[in-house]
C-alpha cells in the first residue's frame, strides 16, 4: 500500500513539474504580445499625437507588463529632470522577472533605444521595424510554446510512469 502509495506520489509529482514548465513557455509569449502591444501604443502616440516621450507611457495598461514592474519603473522617471534611457533603466530594473529569449530581448531594448533619438519620421520607420521583428517573434514564440508544452507533459508523463513502475 505504501509502495503504490509512494509511485501515485511520483507519478503526480513528475506530471507536474512537466506542465509547470509549460507554464513559463505561456508566460514568454504573454509577455511578448505585451511589448508588442506596447510597441503599437508607443507608435500610435509618436505618429498620430505626437506625444512628449516623458508623457507616453501614462496611460498604457497591460496586466502582464504590470505584474513584470515594467510599467512602474516607466512611468517612475517621468518627474526626473533628466529624461535619459528610462526604457533601459526599466529593463534592467525587471530583468528578473522578464522571461524573454535574448533575441525578443534584444528587439525590445533597440525599440527603446530609438524612442524620442530622432524625427517623428524616422523614429516611426524604426518603429515599424520593431513591431514587425516583434511580431515574427511572438508568432515563433507561440508556435514553440504548443510544441513545447506537449512535450513537456508528455516528458513528465512518461518519467512519472516510469518512476512509479520502479517503485512498484
Amino acid at each position: 500500500m505504501i509502495k503504490l502509495m509512494g509511485a501515485a506520489l511520483c507519478f503526480l509529482a513528475s506530471f507536474f513539474i512537466g506542465i509547470s514548465a509549460g507554464k513559463s513557455e505561456r508566460e514568454r509569449t504573454a509577455q511578448c504580445e505585451a511589448f508588442l502591444e506596447l510597441f503599437e501604443y508607443v507608435r500610435n502616440q509618436v505618429g498620430f499625437f505626437l506625444a512628449p516621450t516623458k508623457r507616453i507611457y501614462q496611460s498604457f495598461e497591460n496586466e502582464t507588463l504590470a505584474q513584470t514592474g515594467f510599467l512602474a519603473a516607466l512611468v517612475s522617471h517621468e518627474k526626473d529632470e533628466v529624461y535619459f534611457d528610462a526604457w533601459q533603466a526599466a529593463l534592467e530594473q525587471c530583468r528578473d522577472r522578464l522571461k524573454l529569449s535574448r533575441s525578443q530581448m534584444e528587439i525590445v531594448k533597440a525599440f527603446g533605444a530609438c524612442i524620442g533619438k530622432s524625427n517623428e519620421q524616422l523614429q516611426l520607420k524604426n518603429f515599424d521595424y520593431y513591431i514587425a521583428a516583434m511580431k515574427d517573434e511572438t508568432a515563433k514564440q507561440k508556435t514553440e510554446m504548443q510544441k513545447n508544452i506537449k512535450l513537456y507533459r508528455t516528458i513528465g508523463f512518461t518519467v512519472g510512469a516510469a518512476i512509479a513502475i520502479l517503485v512498484i
